[in-house]
């Protein structure tokens, strides 16, 4: 059993603190996801500047179930309808993957000099923690991969909300007006049975991404079903938001900004080409299709699948179409990257 230590209880709290601080001052802008982004930033700043902040490790579980019960009940009834018309985004997202991925190795290869297996794992859009564990069994530099990801999530998070600002005119504000949300008792234990499943299925069941994925169906199949229809209130929104900003920045607390800078200017070269590979064919898509260029552009960017998942919601977009692509995203990632790096070895 861990040992309770009241300082790193205290300093957890003081970096809950400020992260809210810090959201609320960005929420002010209009910005999406400004609450996410301030607690990101805390963390980021937090690491050079040798603060004591921490991350509350044992809530993140209960907090990623959340996100994925927050998912499910955005999605409706008319889900399976729109599954069918999917497929050619779905055809397409996989190219951009594809191209992004060759564009970048190369890119990784010979402008930054880096070896094959780490360039080949920075250039995949996967999930970070994946990532990390194929880069330690392909003998690739863990740290370097590492760090890419986490810029790669971090930079993704900054610049599409400001992209939804600036070229589709979408503000927090704009996106998320509505009605108070009331949540009866019931609603209450609905929400927080998935939870307690989704963590559960996390800690004891071995399917990938098991900790956001069982929530998110079994509230999408509450909603779907008419079984409960709650939705979640703004100020759980932002506690989540706020934890999952402090979650993605703490992946740079003790690293330093020379081990950042050395990898920076690639990671910014890979988010700028998969980021103008998804608004290039989201324009296109929207162009040509009738698509919704905005989720579209969420949907094959490089964030994570919380946080774009995230975004998709605070700016109103089809959080099912969002948060399926990346799904997708993660999972081909993972099951192709073992016979490609073989392949590279």
């Amino acid at each position: 059993m861990t040992r309770f230590d009241l300082g790193e209880a205290l300093s957890a709290l003081a970096t809950l603190a400020v992260a809210l601080a810090a959201g609320w001052v960005l929420s002010l802008t209009g910005l999406p996801l400004s609450w996410l982004l301030g607690a990101m930033l805390t963390m980021i700043v937090a690491s050079p500047a040798k603060l004591p902040a921490v991350l509350p490790l044992p809530v993140m579980p209960w907090v990623r179930a959340a996100v994925g019960t927050m998912l499910g009940a955005s999605i409706s009834a008319g889900l399976w309808h729109q599954l069918g018309q999917w497929w050619v985004s779905l055809v397409i997202m996989f190219g951009v993957m594809a191209l992004g991925g060759v564009i970048n190795f190369t890119l990784l290869r010979r402008l930054f000099h880096l070896p094959r297996m780490d360039a080949a794992l920075c250039a995949m859009p996967g999930g970070i923690a994946e990532m990390i564990l194929l880069g330690e069994q392909a003998g690739a530099d863990q740290r370097r991969v590492a760090i890419t990801h986490a810029l790669r999530i971090a930079l993704s998070i900054l610049i599409i909300p400001l992209l939804a600002s600036l070229v589709f005119g979408i503000t927090v504000s704009k996106a998320s007006a509505g009605a108070p949300v009331q949540m009866t008792q019931h609603d209450w234990l609905w929400f927080l049975g998935c939870i307690v499943i989704g963590v559960a299925a996390g800690r004891w069941t071995r399917i990938p991404l098991g900790l956001m994925l069982v929530p998110l169906v079994i509230s999408a199949v509450l909603h779907v079903s008419g079984t409960s229809g709650f939705h979640v209130p703004p100020a759980v929104s932002v506690i989540v938001q706020v934890m999952i900003g402090l979650n993605v920045g703490a992946r740079f607390l003790g690293t330093s900004l020379r081990a950042v800078a050395r990898v920076a200017a690639a990671s910014v070269a890979v988010v700028a080409v998969q980021i103008a590979l998804a608004l290039g064919s989201a324009v296109l898509l929207s162009t040509f299709g009738g698509w919704d260029a905005l989720a579209l552009t969420l949907a094959y960017s490089p964030g994570g699948l919380a946080e774009m998942s995230l975004i998709a919601i605070a700016m109103g977009r089809e959080v099912a179409f969002v948060t399926f692509h990346h799904i997708l995203r993660v999972l081909f990632s993972l099951f192709l990257a073992p016979p490609l790096l073989k392949r590279l070895a």
